[in-house]
């Protein structure tokens, strides 16, 4: 079964099992590294919002073997188990004053993400793009979030100065940091520690904390490597071990073709930063 002819099969399937009234839709996403997704919402009357459920894994169980009713059924625990209770009153978004407080950043790629950045406001870092999201809500595996795009800005009438500053002062009380020592072999054991936020989940910004380096890389009294391992979280390694950035390199090179998945990837090289400087540099 091909994929555009599952889509068709599930979506002829689903409506036989909801009412007539109920909108159900598969719409093209675009997501972080320029990867596009196709994301169904199933819609019921009485409702205005819908979770956003994404094809391509439920394809590819199919395509190792789950039968098409398994898959079917998944899909449905999926939406019965994440779809909301009751309508949810949105038009608290529609006021700046009550989203303000949930601002925040978070790091992706430039030159890997030029097509969206054209439609949400950013401030270019490094070879990196702080962009700005929403946090509506937090403490499960994920944070559901809303990426801030120009039109919100406008509807708002604010900019994006403004939304930077108040995401400098919310990220880390919203999110907070983590880090701890982790190891990249243990045949050949490198220092090496995770830096993320508290849920684990776009944690990589944690980098953009005000003094978090600094203070960071006094407690290891040394400079500090910064290996994007992903959009979720970086890893440090203290400047006194020997190796050199062209082995930080490959070693990130080799983890993003073959243990990140494409929208996972925050970059392709190592980053250093300097306690006398307090900068990062590539």
């Amino acid at each position: 079964m091909t994929y555009e002819t599952f889509q068709a099969t599930l979506l002829a399937e689903l409506k036989g099992h909801f009412p007539p009234d109920t909108t159900i839709t598969v719409h093209r996403i675009l997501r972080n590294n320029q990867v596009a997704v196709e994301g169904l919402t199933i819609l019921e009357s009485g409702f205005n919002i819908s979770p956003t459920i994404y094809l391509k894994e439920y394809y590819e169980d199919l395509q190792r073997g789950m039968s098409f009713p398994s898959v079917f059924q998944e899909i449905l625990d999926t939406y019965y188990h994440y779809r909301p209770t009751e309508p949810i009153d949105l038009s608290f978004f529609k006021k700046f004053q009550n989203v303000s407080s949930r601002i925040a950043y978070k790091l992706i790629h430039y030159e890997r993400n030029r097509e969206l950045l054209l439609g949400i406001p950013h401030i270019p870092f490094l070879d990196l793009a702080i962009v700005f999201y929403c946090l509506v809500t937090s403490g499960g595996p994920t944070n559901a979030t809303i990426l801030l795009t120009n039109d919100h800005l406008r509807f708002w009438n604010t900019d994006r100065d403004a939304i930077y500053r108040l995401a400098l002062e919310n990220t880390p009380l919203l999110l907070g940091s983590r880090f701890e020592q982790t190891s990249f072999s243990v045949s050949s054991p490198i220092p090496m520690y995770m830096l993320t936020n508290e849920s684990g989940y776009l944690g990589a910004s944690c980098l953009l904390y005000n003094h978090l380096l600094k203070q960071l890389s006094d407690r290891l009294d040394a400079d500090l490597y910064i290996i994007p391992s992903s959009v979720h979280e970086v890893l440090l390694v203290p400047a006194t071990v020997h190796m050199k950035p062209a082995d930080f390199n490959r070693m990130i090179v080799e983890v993003n073709s073959s243990q990140l998945s494409s929208e996972e990837i925050l970059s392709d090289h190592v980053y250093y930063y300097s306690r006398s400087s307090d900068r990062i540099t590539m």
